[in-house]
């Protein structure tokens, strides 16, 4: 290893989710540009049923290998989980808005939301106030397509065998001190996978399971963004005249 490379580097993060390494100007020390995002996912519900709203952290950092700096290994994350009810489409938004806004998430996150239903709703009061967002529409099948600026048809089937391989694959884990991982991993393990007289695979959720479904959507949401979708520069944005 050189020796102006140590095996520990001064990380800087900047504001647009880029993650360099300090060089002090020395050109011996290579800038290496990795990332960090978040995925804030949204599964909206009606007045008396639950919104959730789960997040997702995605970053690659700049990391020593050897004698060189390299990007490290993609690691992704839920760091935060949180569900509500009883609230307005207009408060819905403004939340949604507000925490995206939030720090460590402003200025480096993306929204996505369950486009499917009310889901639009949601989604047209969103774009009319000019706040970027995706909106994935939930189908049958097993494959995606993008529908526009904003919309993403997905095969649900598809989306939770995706959630499954990251699982598997330790791609995506829950923070060690994640509120509401017992609720979600119960929402997850209520859905099953069916095969139909005719062949074909749909999703079923048991309606004994003790989970409500709505954690789990917003994570199967996210984890399909994290995966299929590209993350971009997102820009700090409100809702003009709603606050």
């Amino acid at each position: 290893m050189p020796q102006d490379v140590t095996s520990e580097l001064q990380l800087v993060y900047l504001p647009d989710g880029r993650v360099v390494n300090e060089t002090n100007k020395d050109p011996a020390i290579p800038r290496v540009t990795g990332h960090q995002h978040y995925w804030v996912a949204a599964d909206l519900g009606q007045a008396n049923d639950f919104t959730a709203v789960t997040v997702i952290k995605d970053e690659a950092l700049p990391i020593v290998d050897g004698s060189k700096i390299i990007v490290g290994p993609r690691e992704r994350s839920i760091v935060y989980a949180d569900r509500f009810r009883g609230v307005s489409y207009v408060d819905v938004c403004d939340h949604l808005i507000r925490l995206r806004n939030a720090p460590p998430f402003g200025g480096k996150s993306e929204l996505v939301i369950d486009g499917t239903s009310l889901g639009r709703v949601v989604s047209d009061m969103l774009w009319e106030e000019g706040v970027d967002h995706h909106a994935v529409q939930m189908t049958g099948g097993q494959s995606w397509r993008k529908e526009g600026a904003r919309y993403v048809n997905a095969g649900k089937t598809f989306m939770i065998e995706n959630l499954s391989v990251l699982f598997a694959s330790g791609d995506l884990k829950f923070a060690h001190d994640l509120p509401l991982r017992a609720e979600i991993e119960a929402d997850l393990a209520s859905f099953s996978l069916q095969t139909t007289a005719a062949g074909n695979q749909i999703i079923t959720q048991s309606r004994s399971a003790g989970g409500h479904g709505d954690l789990g959507i917003s994570v199967i949401v996210g984890a399909f963004a994290s995966q299929y979708l590209a993350a971009k520069t997102v820009t700090t944005q409100t809702l003009r005249g709603w606050y």
